[in-house]
Formats: C-alpha cells, sequence, structure tokens
C-alpha cells in the first residue's frame, strides 16, 4: 500500500499527475508559486477581534452587548457659532494660502473651510464675503442712484433676468452684497415711516382683496393703485402694499422646473382663488396648500405657479387698458 499512486488533476494548470496523498491539490510546479502562509503568532487568525465573553457566561448576546455599553462613548463636537477675531485671521488665511489661486465653487469653497476650523458654515461665508468681495466706498449720490433704480424696478413690475441686486450691482461695480445691504437698509427705513411697520396675514388679505376690486373697477392707473388702497385701508403705507403687489405678481422663471397642469385644472385653481378672493378672512393654512386640498392632482407649487401666472396676466390687461 505504501507504493500506490491517486491521480489528480493540478488545481492551477490542469495538468494530471500521481501523487502519493490524495488531499494533495497541485503540482510541483505550482505549488512553488503559491504564496508561503505566515507562521507569525501575531498573524494568525487574521485581524483582531474583541475579546470572548468570560467563561461560563450562559447567554453570549448579553455579555457583548455588555462589553459595547462599557466602550467609551463617541463625543460629537458641534461647529462653534462664535467668531473670534483670531478665528477670522484663521479662515482669511487659509482662503488666502490654499483656495486664492483656484477658487472652487462658492459652496464647496465654503464646506472645505468650515471643515478645516470646524465653524459654522454661515459664518465663514460672511467672512470670505467680505474677502473675496471687499466693500467700494460708495458715495451718498450713488447710493441715492441705487435706491432709485431699485424703486423703479418695484413699481414698474420689472424683475432683470439676473435679479435686481445682481443687476444694480453690475452697473455700479459693486459685489451683490453690498447692494442687498443698501437695499435693506433703505427698505427697512420704508416700513419704519408705516402706520403697521410689520403686517400680518389678515392685513396682506385686505389689500390683496380691495387690489383685485380696484381691478375690476378699473378707476386709476396701476401706478396710482398702492397710494390709493393705502388710503382707504389706512393701517399700511404706499410702499408696503407696493412691495406687497410686487410679492404676488412674482417671476414666472422660478416655475420652470415645475410641472405643468392641464387647463382644466388651471381653471378649477382659478375659481378657488376668487372664493379666497370672497371670503371675509384667510385660511386657516397657507393659500396655496388649502387651493391644492380642494383641487385634485395638483401641488401646492403647482398652485403658487397657476396663480402667479394668472396675476401677472391681469395685470398685463390692466396695464393695456388704462394706457
Amino acid at each position: 500500500m505504501s507504493g500506490m499512486k491517486f491521480r489528480i488533476q493540478c488545481a492551477g494548470c490542469s495538468t494530471t499527475i500521481f501523487v502519493p496523498d490524495r488531499k494533495i491539490r497541485f503540482c510541483p510546479k505550482c505549488q512553488k508559486k503559491r504564496p508561503v502562509k505566515s507562521t507569525d503568532a501575531s498573524f494568525r487568525g487574521g485581524p483582531k477581534r474583541a475579546p470572548a465573553p468570560p467563561v461560563g457566561t450562559k447567554n453570549t448576546a448579553t455579555a457583548v452587548r455588555q462589553q459595547k455599553q462599557n466602550r467609551e462613548p463617541k463625543i460629537f463636537v458641534a461647529k462653534s457659532h462664535e467668531l473670534t477675531p483670531e478665528m477670522r485671521t484663521k479662515i482669511e488665511e487659509i482662503y488666502r494660502e490654499q483656495f486664492a489661486a483656484n477658487q472652487p465653487e462658492w459652496n464647496e469653497l465654503v464646506a472645505q473651510i468650515s471643515d478645516k476650523v470646524w465653524v459654522n458654515r454661515k459664518i465663514v461665508s460672511t467672512v470670505l464675503h467680505q474677502v473675496v468681495y471687499p466693500k467700494v466706498v460708495v458715495t451718498p449720490e450713488i447710493e441715492a442712484q441705487i435706491i432709485e433704480q431699485y424703486r423703479g424696478y418695484i413699481e414698474r413690475g420689472e424683475r432683470p433676468q439676473k435679479g435686481r441686486r445682481r443687476t444694480i450691482g453690475k452697473e455700479f461695480g459693486l459685489p451683490f452684497h453690498q447692494v442687498r445691504d443698501i437695499v435693506f437698509a433703505w427698505t427697512q427705513s420704508q416700513y419704519s415711516m408705516s402706520p403697521t411697520p410689520e403686517l400680518t396675514r389678515e392685513h396682506r388679505f385686505s389689500i390683496e382683496k380691495l387690489y383685485w376690486e380696484e381691478l375690476g373697477n378699473q378707476q386709476y392707473n396701476l401706478e396710482e393703485l398702492p397710494s390709493i388702497i393705502a388710503e382707504k385701508l389706512g393701517f399700511a403705507s404706499a410702499f408696503q402694499i407696493r412691495r406687497w403687489l410686487d410679492s404676488l405678481n412674482d417671476d414666472n422663471a422660478k416655475f420652470l422646473n415645475v410641472p405643468e397642469l392641464t387647463a382644466e385644472v388651471k381653471q378649477q385653481i382659478i375659481n378657488e382663488y376668487h372664493q379666497y378672493l370672497l371670503s371675509s378672512s384667510p385660511p386657516e393654512k397657507s393659500l396655496h396648500s388649502t387651493i391644492a386640498s380642494r383641487v385634485g392632482g395638483a401641488t401646492a407649487r403647482q398652485v403658487h405657479k397657476t396663480l402667479n401666472e394668472y396675476r401677472r396676466e391681469q395685470r398685463a390687461k390692466y396695464l393695456q387698458r388704462n394706457q
């Protein structure tokens, strides 16, 4: 029996060979090419595992759970919301040294620096705006021209393709945030002169009702309506009413990604809007959500799009009739 041979096929090269041990799987040539197993005791058994539960433990799952509970919990430190002079300097240095020469997209820039200094993104964005787009000295004359141009956009209902503030900034060679701050300060000063600086939902509803009533009467030019409505209501300034009517006639470009509705569904939405204008108070929920719940097959966003198109269309017709 000592001279018995077994016929096998090599698992490496498929050559048929005769071997004394049937457990052999490779020919001598292929065996030499195979990696040698390490005899290092530290390597045996692969990656280290958690120590086994104590001997005699009946419930292994309970023991493992206990081990997990005994581990030190990971502590998560939230990003800081405090901007110190030292942190401001650090943010500026990181930008100039690592990103100024090859600046990524703004959001990516803010995210990367925020992670490096572990400070809230909004704070990082504010600092970077001041570094990337430093303030330009604006004379009172230039500021007055900026305000006048913005006021004209509101009165005419004009919305440039790149936005009002960005268009003004490009024309005057100013960064967006500086134009934004100038316009914001001016609008706040206008609100402060109103009998009701902050209008409630009921106030805006009353303005909207009277606006549509005046559109139906066709007695005044469109530019006169804010002053007429302000005089009749008494609780709001003409500027507040003009701003609210301006927001009711928003840019249709904001709704390009909103799916279109059928003509039938659009008409149902407009009919619901007319019922809203005849009511004595606004609905408990938002107008768009309320109408969407009553009209099947439409979302609140689609209702908003339909009403915005309808308001702009009626406004354009009123302008044509009163030219």
